[in-house]
């Protein structure tokens, strides 16, 4: 059950508390959590079950290393605003896609006590879930059924990738499968941030011996951030990768190495060696053939965690999740079920337990025996194309369908 997944010890690292956390941080260590405190510079290695993060103006005004600090925690996230009133847009757009609750300064101790367990709980959930399924880009919609296409002939090049695509929208997955259909998948895999290492460092970490290039001579090297490398950065490592063809070297790009080029940050030349083959990821909101589906899967897989019988999602739900616009992309979306799977206390998933608005469709209206009939159609086919996510006869079969009616079904539904 869900109260086993949080037993764990109760480490919280904060990340630049103020005055106001002060007061409610005392509470937090009454009530049993160890506490790190630290800035933003500093958190190093980030070891802890929940980050409490003060979301002030002055970390807001470092959104690039705010965004690597977040990728690289496992930890669940609670933010802590200056002040009470509706955030920011792009505020707003951050707490959706990375964190698990957000309080208003000054909040009731008790308020976050709640959220931090809570928290506490999806770092376990997520954690424990672990490596249980085989990765897959999952989806039926033509880009995603394309991309795995182009996984399949890319694998075997031994010439540096560059992946594309917005945030959250599965550049790290592409990666990792990237290497595991390759001949390299029995050796090391290895992702380096190039702005994370201080300029006399990155000689030494990327370039020397025994540094994250030489992973990429017998394995597979995922370099991030690229465009924070100074100009001697960029020509070691033109240079290097010159003299060194053959390299399984993944390059991930959210827009800023386009953008670097384009304002003369980055080597044109640099960019077009790394560039030479490129694989780009496709917004979720671009596919939303593929929402449900996703949504299903991740309720199924994380639900299966917690050992509850599978809760689906309610009309309202469903309505909520096809008019959000989705600026994290499949990473908000599993987020926010994760958070949905903690919360919920009845036997379906609701619009707030995914953090949404209910939805403006019709699903507050008395629905008819022809409406029914079709939720029930789309809900079989999200279920078995999760399953035989590869083999369209399978899924059909699983029916008890033909496999023309099976495709008449796809499409009447826009599920492909």
């Amino acid at each position: 059950m869900l109260e086993a997944v949080s037993v764990a010890s109760r480490q919280l690292l904060v990340i630049d508390p103020c005055d106001e956390c002060e007061r409610l941080l005392q509470h937090v260590q009454a009530a049993g959590w160890a506490l790190r405190r630290c800035r933003l510079d500093e958190c190093g290695s980030l070891h802890g079950d929940v980050l409490l993060i003060r979301l002030g103006e002055a970390l807001l005004q470092q959104p690039q290393a705010l965004q690597a600090l977040l990728r690289r925690s496992a930890a669940s996230c609670v933010a802590l605003l200056d002040g009470p009133g509706p955030a920011r847009a792009e505020v707003a757009e951050l707490i959706g896609e990375w964190f698990f609750a957000a309080h208003a300064l000054p909040c009731e101790a008790e308020a976050l006590l709640e959220s931090l367990a809570q928290a506490q709980a999806t770092t376990r959930l997520r954690s424990l879930q672990g490596d249980r399924h085989p990765r897959q880009f999952l989806g039926n919609s033509s880009q995603t059924r394309a991309l795995r296409k182009q996984i399949a002939r890319c694998a075997g090049l031994e010439v540096p990738l560059l992946l594309t695509g917005e945030r959250g929208s599965g550049k790290a997955l592409l990666a990792r499968l990237l290497h595991e259909r390759s001949a390299r998948a029995s050796k090391r895999y290895l992702r380096f941030d190039c702005a994370a290492p201080s300029a006399a460092q990155l000689e030494a970490r990327l370039f020397g011996t025994g540094g994250a290039l030489a992973v990429a001579a017998a394995g597979t090297l995922v370099l991030e951030d690229v465009a924070a490398l100074d100009g001697a950065g960029q020509r070691r490592l033109l240079q290097h990768l010159q003299a060194h063809p053959g390299l399984h070297l993944l390059t991930i790009s959210r827009g800023e190495l386009e953008a670097a080029v384009r304002q003369g940050r980055l080597r044109d030349d640099l960019y077009r060696l790394l560039a030479s083959q490129q694989l780009q990821t496709t917004p979720l909101r671009e596919q939303r053939g593929d929402l449900l589906l996703l949504a299903e899967y991740f309720a199924k897989v994380y639900g299966a965690v917690i050992g509850r019988r599978h809760r689906r999602f309610s009309d309202e739900a469903i309505d909520a999740m096809a008019e959000h616009l989705w600026p994290g992309n499949v990473r908000e979306l599993r987020n926010r079920v994760v958070r949905a799977l903690v919360l919920a206390q009845g036997r379906q998933i609701l619009a707030r337990d995914l953090g949404l608005e209910p939805g403006q469709g019709q699903s507050t209206a008395v629905a008819t025996l022809a409406d029914y009939i079709l939720r029930a159609e789309r809900q079989a086919l999200n279920d078995v194309l999760a399953r035989y996510t590869n083999n369209m006869s399978q899924a059909a079969r699983s029916l008890g369908i033909s496999r023309p009616t099976f495709y008449r079904l796809l499409h009447k539904h826009r599920l492909r």
